[in-house]
């Protein structure tokens, strides 16, 4: 198939268990073109009415956010019995990419600009639980630094709405990554916006390790978003901002997105080739082969464009 109603498949991006994911360009009248993912289940799994309804659930989910930090959902097609999530095309790297490569280099990422992008993360989650949802799934992996120095949130598969938050959930465990998972997530108990507070706790202790740079304060902030007990952690998305924001101001690290970009291209970049294009694509294709990063409050280990696998967090 070489186009999808008005896009204009142009190549592979990715090939999952489940998807496969193609760039493409939306095509319209006088010379109009723009740059789109789509997304779409394999042949086999299309027949597969559980995986159509959850993949309509993701659709439906991504659709509902609207946020610069937040990979944006353009539509749904249903072309000859298939279903195709159109999406922004976000070129960059991410996250994982982005630690593998510093870790090759044997140096830190420093604090302004790790807090610049978990400030990001934060934005993007504030935006996806005030439109109900929790995320359950914020890992390095779905988190792309664009080259413009930007943060976007992406893969809304393991999503689910608040209303249902005190219903027990099961998830295969496979379908989690140890290191950010929360416990309550892990141990399958009813979960909410808390659950994804944990998560970008474990991202701040993998981007910030233990090192003299770091304040009592943020060591403090770190410690709070990772407390096993719920009821402990910052109760929101927006408590976890205003205390990274009034840490950051304090101590002068508030810095704009292009010193972010510049730094994250020249990281990069200098560890491997030219630019990989990443979208919203599953997390639980390919989780058998997913690796995690060691736990940061312990020190980075590793050396490589290849991470350890860490322990899962109590």
């Amino acid at each position: 198939m070489s186009s999808v109603r008005d896009h204009q498949i142009d190549a592979l991006l990715h090939r999952g268990a489940t998807a496969d994911v193609w760039r493409a360009t939306r095509l319209g009248p006088n010379g109009f073109a723009v740059p789109v993912a789509l997304k779409t289940l394999n042949e086999a799994c299309a027949a597969a009415p559980d995986l159509v309804r959850g993949f309509l659930k993701e659709s439906r989910a991504a659709s509902s956010v609207a946020h610069p930090n937040v990979v944006s959902v353009r539509e749904l097609i249903l072309e000859q019995d298939r279903y195709w999530l159109a999406m922004d095309l976000v070129v960059g790297w991410s996250v994982r990419a982005l630690l593998g490569a510093v870790l090759a280099s044997g140096q830190r990422v420093p604090i302004p600009i790790a807090l610049s992008l978990v400030r990001d993360a934060v934005r993007g989650l504030r935006a996806i639980h005030e439109a109900g949802l929790v995320h359950r799934n914020i890992t390095p992996d779905n988190l792309m630094v664009s080259t413009a120095g930007q943060l976007a949130v992406f893969d809304f598969g393991l999503a689910i709405w608040h209303h249902t938050q005190r219903i027990q959930f099961t998830l295969p465990i496979e379908d989690l990554d140890p290191a950010y998972a929360s416990p309550e997530l892990r141990a399958r108990l009813p979960v909410d916006a808390r659950t994804d507070v944990f998560s970008l706790g474990a991202l701040l202790d993998h981007l910030i390790p233990e090192h003299g740079g770091a304040p009592i304060a943020l060591e403090a902030i770190i410690g709070r978003a990772l407390e096993t007990d719920p009821a402990r952690r910052f109760p929101s998305a927006l408590a976890l901002e205003t205390a990274l924001d009034l840490v950051s101001i304090r101590e002068g690290w508030m810095v704009p997105a292009s010193y972010v970009s510049a730094y994250v291209n020249d990281v990069v970049r200098s560890a491997g080739p030219a630019t990989t294009v990443a979208v919203a694509i599953s997390d639980a294709e390919g989780s058998g082969a997913r690796q995690v990063l060691p736990r940061g409050r312990r020190g980075m280990v590793g050396v490589g464009s290849t991470l350890p696998r860490a322990r899962p967090r109590p």
